[in-house]
């Protein structure tokens, strides 16, 4: 009987393989896989934003030491609705986090969310059936397998 190291979000994750019961059920071989990396969607807009509202704020401390009055305050209230938009944006706009490897020497993309911590519980559970695979010099029986193409065919 093989051990189950992740069992959430359609993904099992066993000392053998690495299933996804999805719209496209998937089984990959943890022999297979290689090159086991986390990357997110680096949106440059956020950046540009960042960089513009940074200069936006110079900009208006720069003008507050030259206005006057009513000036001031426009000024102050513009300085104070760049966090306000920047956090804004960051809502709107979640970045999408991706388990990759390496499969038979193609790009797979194991896992995708916009909860880093549920990317990094998947990535560790992997990580601890690699070791666990690792570890077993004896592999007596492949009934994972057997389970995980038995739910795909089901499926199907």
């Amino acid at each position: 009987m093989p051990s189950v190291f992740y069992k959430r979000h359609g993904v099992v994750i066993t000392d053998d393989v690495y299933a996804v019961w999805g719209a496209e059920p998937q089984v990959y071989d943890l022999e297979g896989l290689e090159d086991l990396r986390v990357e997110y969607d680096g949106r440059p807009t956020r950046i540009v934003l960042l960089v513009a509202g940074a200069l936006v704020t110079v900009g208006a401390v720069a003008a507050l030491s030259v206005a006057e009055g009513a000036g001031q305050y426009v000024i102050t209230a513009a300085v104070l609705s760049v966090p306000l938009t920047g956090r804004a944006i960051r809502i709107f706009t979640p970045v999408a986090w991706h388990l990759c490897a390496r499969y038979a020497g193609a790009g797979v993309t194991l896992f995708t969310s916009t909860n880093a911590l549920s990317v990094m519980r998947v990535r560790r559970s992997l990580m601890r059936a690699f070791a666990a695979s690792a570890a077993s010099v004896e592999r007596l029986d492949r009934s994972g397998y057997a389970e995980a193409y038995g739910r795909l065919n089901s499926q199907l």
